[in-house]
């Protein structure tokens, strides 16, 4: 116990010591990794519609389970229908885009919560008007063809032309990023203030030769401050006879 007090003064110490360092270090990390994910990084956007597969109505009980059985193979069909290189090369052709339908394909994501007839349709970009019109392509290509192959009305798209949503930012969240570059800005610092005081055998003080066991022998004052004011001789002008000078005339 007593040892870990002292390793926590110790501690304590050093913090003391090297805290301009620390800070500067802190400061420059943050702001390092705030700027390369700011204004370095390609952002990601992401938009997302929802389309309903199948009739929410019921007549009787035995024609509900019927329909939801119908319901769920509707959207499992509907599901596979979306992804598949028919639609993404429509949505290529509506949108001039000039990336494969490999790349697209990747950007969307198509889920489906516990069996829903609720079918949600997502697409990543870096262009938040870009991912928003994919995603509403997507959904209105594949309900369209989805309705001429299976000979379906019962697919609509859920948006409320009264409400005009934007693409959501995934990354960078600027204060999450700022809080996660502090904290490991000072981190950064602690730990190399600790290895180059490791490093560092330089004594400052009674106290730090004391704690390293090592005998102080003497003080030699270092400060010490000369005069750097030239100092002024004076000479006094003697006359010939003392300085013995002899003139014969």
């Amino acid at each position: 116990m007593m040892n870990e007090k002292v390793e926590i003064k110790d501690l304590v110490l050093i913090l003391k010591k090297r805290f301009l360092i620390i800070m500067l270090i802190a400061i420059c990390t943050a702001g390092l990794i705030i700027a390369s994910t700011l204004f370095l990084m390609k952002p990601a956007y992401q938009y997302s519609t929802q389309v309903l597969a199948g009739s929410l109505s019921m007549d009787s009980k035995e024609t509900s389970i019927n329909k939801v059985q119908e319901n769920r193979q509707l959207a499992l069909s509907y599901m596979d229908a979306i992804k598949s290189p028919q639609i993404m090369m429509g949505v290529k052709k509506e949108l001039k885009l000039t990336r494969s339908n490999y790349e697209l394909l990747k950007q969307v994501s198509v889920t489906n919560r516990d069996s829903s007839q609720i079918i949600t349709i997502s697409v990543k970009d870096s262009n938040p008007e870009l991912a928003k019109a994919i995603a509403l392509s997507v959904a209105n290509q594949s309900i369209t063809k989805f309705k001429d192959f299976a000979n379906v009305n019962q697919i609509t798209i859920l948006i409320d032309p009264n409400v005009i949503e934007e693409s959501e930012l995934l990354f960078p969240k600027p204060k999450f990023v700022i809080a996660i570059s502090i904290v490991l800005g000072f981190f950064t610092g602690i730990a190399l203030a600790l290895i180059r005081e490791h490093f560092d055998d330089t004594a400052f003080s009674d106290r730090e030769l004391d704690r390293l066991g090592l005998p102080l022998l003497g003080r030699v004052n270092l400060n010490t401050h000369r005069n750097k004011k030239t100092r002024k001789t004076r000479f006094n002008t003697l006359n010939s006879a003392k300085r013995g000078e002899y003139f014969d005339y």
